[in-house]
């Protein structure tokens, strides 16, 4: 008897730990457990965007070149594209607004045809040479990310904005290299002994206006996953209408090489 009243409350104990035990186990397979739990979220400074997007060097609309138009003579009006890479650094957060700090980019585009005769042959003003104009445009630049509506209100669109200083670096070139224009006279002939090789850049602006789609709001488990093993908070897409303005600051005669028009792109922020 003494044996089994002090057997009574090990017992009464362990039927009330079973019991609990059951509790937990329903709550979990409920939900309710996970909803207690906040959700982690690793800490985010930077972004990374990769973009592509038609490139019209508007090199014709310089003053001094008035109705020659010599790159649409060349390469005429089909359209280029451009690749381009953008790192930011969100440096500092604005309260119940977004992100704000500086940005890089560097980019690629390049037009080609076949080069232009001076005079016609066989009824042909073109020659079996390809000629190549590349452009390398860069910039820095300050970025405004407008977040609160993503982070605060649970819509999953981020508009930002986009302004700083552009340098753009050009080459032309044929199959033999780097171009050389030699300055000639009436009769042909050349009038120095040098040439101008074919490369340079440009300084200018950069402006920019877009808008990005926070993909987390498809599946906001693997995205939290995602995180949790890259540190990557959100994979965005995003469009943008952006503006070089490549025409030369403080530069005298130089190759206006920007490009108005619209990107699109994939980033991160992490």
């Amino acid at each position: 008897m003494i044996r089994s009243w002090r057997a009574a409350p090990l017992l009464a104990g362990l039927l009330a730990m079973t019991a609990g035990m059951r509790s937990a186990s329903a709550d979990d397979e409920t939900g309710v457990l996970s909803a207690r739990h906040k959700t982690y979220e690793s800490a985010q400074n930077f972004a990374f965007e990769l973009r592509f997007g038609p490139y019209h060097p508007r090199v014709d609309t310089a003053p001094e070149l008035g109705q020659s138009g010599p790159y649409q003579a060349i390469f005429g009006d089909s359209t280029r594209w451009e690749i381009a890479a953008e790192f930011d650094w969100q440096a500092y957060r604005i309260p119940h607004l977004g992100t704000i700090g500086p940005g890089v980019s560097v980019g690629y585009t390049a037009s080609s045809a076949l080069a232009p005769l001076v005079k016609a042959v066989n009824g042909s003003n073109l020659s079996g040479e390809t000629t190549t104009l590349t452009i390398i445009p860069t910039y820095l630049v300050a970025v405004l990310r407008i977040d609160v509506l993503n982070r605060e209100l649970h819509v999953p669109l981020v508009p930002y904005l986009k302004g700083g200083v552009g340098l753009g670096f050009w080459s032309a070139s044929n199959s033999g290299g780097t171009s050389c224009y030699q300055a000639t006279n009436a009769a042909g002939k050349p009038t120095s002994s040098s040439c101008v090789l074919g490369y340079g850049d440009t300084w200018g602006s950069e402006l920019a206006v877009g808008l990005a789609l926070d993909l987390n709001f498809l599946d906001r488990r693997t995205s939290q996953g995602f995180d949790n093993a890259t540190g990557v908070n959100h994979t965005f897409i995003f469009g943008e209408l952006m503006d070089y303005n490549l025409t030369g600051i403080l530069q005298s005669h130089a190759l206006y090489i920007g490009n108005h028009n619209w990107t699109l792109g994939l980033g991160f922020e992490f």
